[in-house]
């Protein structure tokens, strides 16, 4: 029995470690796993080149996802939601898990899913949105004037496109006047 390690079966321990750890804690996708894995090999400052650095992730990364400890699918299902109840909309969607190297495919199937049994998930999504940031019928301060008025409907207007929200829905959303008629929109019961 050879008790004593070589440098890269050290490095393999102390990485798999690391990624034990960084999963632990962490809901990731397989792009964000790979860069952080490249950046904490980089900070072990191992003498091994580039092409056994290749290997360690690839060989890591293939463990964890036949682990199930990552797995694109859930974590796009997981951050959908969680996007879905700040008031993200489709766009923002992809837009946000395109950035984690989320591809299309699993980001229209995850959406599909999360947004299954809602009647109109992005008319849902615009009015948390309003609600979280409290404009449109949520806004708490009377307006003095018709000026202000219009140029507050400007700013929400605003934030409703930045939030990737088509014309339409944000239309929608500011022809509601009662808080009960979005809360019920909320519950999807409209």
């Amino acid at each position: 029995m050879n008790f004593w390690m070589n440098e890269e079966e050290k490095i393999i321990k102390k990485m798999r470690r690391s990624a034990m750890s960084y999963l632990a804690r962490y809901e990731v996708s397989v792009h964000q796993f790979e860069n952080t894995m490249k950046r904490k090999l980089s900070n072990l400052k191992a003498d091994s080149n580039d092409l056994d650095k290749i290997k360690i992730i690839r060989n890591l990364k293939n463990e964890m996802i036949l682990s199930k400890f990552i797995d694109d699918k859930r974590f796009a299902e997981t951050k959908i939601r969680s996007l879905r109840r700040q008031g993200g909309s489709e766009r923002f969607i992809y837009a946000k898990l395109n950035e984690k190297g989320i591809s299309n495919d699993i980001i229209k199937r995850a959406i599909n899913t999360v947004d299954e049994g809602h009647q109109n998930p992005e008319m849902v999504a615009a009015i948390n949105f309003i609600k979280k940031k409290n404009i449109g019928i949520y806004y708490k301060k009377n307006l003095e004037n018709k000026i202000d008025e219009f140029e507050l409907k400007k700013k929400w207007y605003g934030a409703l496109s930045r939030r990737g929200f088509s014309l339409d829905i944000v239309k929608k959303v500011f022809e509601i006047k009662d808080i009960e008629r979005a809360d019920l929109i909320l519950e999807d019961n409209l």
